[in-house]
């Protein structure tokens, strides 16, 4: 875990909080750590980052290994609430936004691109495309943009072949895909690298789709809500800093993702620009149920909830106030 600094005078409110570091979208909470806006709320705030799915985190949250945490809005989502894991979406991270920066995109071979074979989504008839892992963001934005154009499933190849980011590359570079869905940076490295052109990411296709969340559990929300309240005032603060920045890297913004995501700063520049993070950070209700109809049509969420059940916005009402947001 990395440790926040030691107090200077009070006691400080112990909160654990799980990002990953090789995610972007955590740059306004990396700001929040690196600027001190957590302790000026009397908070403590302990990063203890992990690799892979953010589905991973969903059990801890509910057992109280963690405080804090990001949660997808998957079918693993909704799937581990209705067997229980007792969780809440206290807001959002990231949304799509015209200018700025997705953190999903569609990925097309560069030699289909330059032949001009495909361009436009209904081109994608009896292709070979890639989602990465079934289920999450990335399938997401490819079987949404499918069905948008009425493509079933058996109208494609589907496949779900990388184990990791860095394996995408190498299945376009070997020509075993033709389209594939990639996170950034990866998909900025694809397109320096010559391997892949980017297409389509979720402003395009699902531009109402909120991916990632902040959640608590219950228990931590009930028990601690003046620490969820002080680390959501943070946030926003941070949030509004980023806002000044329009989209665009700024040299302190590219040194604190830097320092986070170990990712070199050409990289992050070439990916060209930034995601969009709202100022009011409000959970849409209407965009998680959306979501779970859709999973629900492709047989990956069996038990639907209420979306409704999933989300208690009380602290981040308070935090607004406490913060000046909008």
């Amino acid at each position: 875990a990395v440790q926040a600094q030691a107090p200077t005078g009070g006691q400080l409110q112990k909160v654990r909080f799980s990002p990953n570091p090789g995610q972007v979208i955590y740059l306004p909470l990396f700001l929040a750590v690196d600027r001190g806006y957590f302790r000026e709320q009397g908070l403590d705030v302990q990063v203890m980052p992990y690799k892979g799915s953010a589905n991973t985190q969903m059990p801890l949250l509910a057992r109280g290994d963690v405080d804090i945490s990001s949660v997808i809005a998957g079918p693993a989502m909704f799937n581990q609430f209705a067997e229980g894991f007792n969780i809440k979406l206290i807001s959002t991270l990231t949304e799509p936004r015209q200018g700025y920066r997705d953190g999903v995109v569609l990925v097309v071979r560069k030699d289909l691109w330059d032949a001009g074979t495909i361009r436009k989504l209904p081109d994608l008839k009896g292709r070979k495309v890639d989602g990465a892992a079934e289920g999450n963001p990335i399938d997401f934005l490819l079987r949404s943009a499918l069905s948008s154009v009425n493509l079933k499933k058996a109208d494609v190849t589907l496949s779900y072949k990388p184990r990791s980011a860095s394996d995408t590359p190498e299945i376009l570079r070997q020509k075993v895909v033709d389209v594939a869905g990639v996170s950034e940076p990866t998909a900025t490295l694809i397109e320096t690298q010559g391997l892949g052109v980017r297409w389509l990411s979720y402003k395009d296709v699902v531009p109402w789709y909120q991916e990632t969340y902040l959640a608590s559990s219950e228990a931590f929300l009930r028990d601690r809500p003046a620490a969820v309240r002080s680390f959501l005032t943070a946030y926003l603060k941070a949030v509004r800093e980023v806002s000044k920045a329009k989209g665009q890297w700024t040299p302190e913004l590219l040194s604190v993702a830097t320092k986070w995501t170990g990712m070199p700063q050409e990289l992050l520049l070439k990916v060209g620009g930034i995601p969009y993070w709202d100022e009011k950070a409000v959970v849409q209700v209407e965009s998680l149920a959306r979501v779970q109809r859709f999973w629900v049509e492709s047989g990956l969420v069996r038990k639907p909830i209420d979306p409704a059940k999933v989300v208690d916005m009380s602290a981040l009402e308070q935090a607004r106030q406490a913060a000046g947001a909008p």
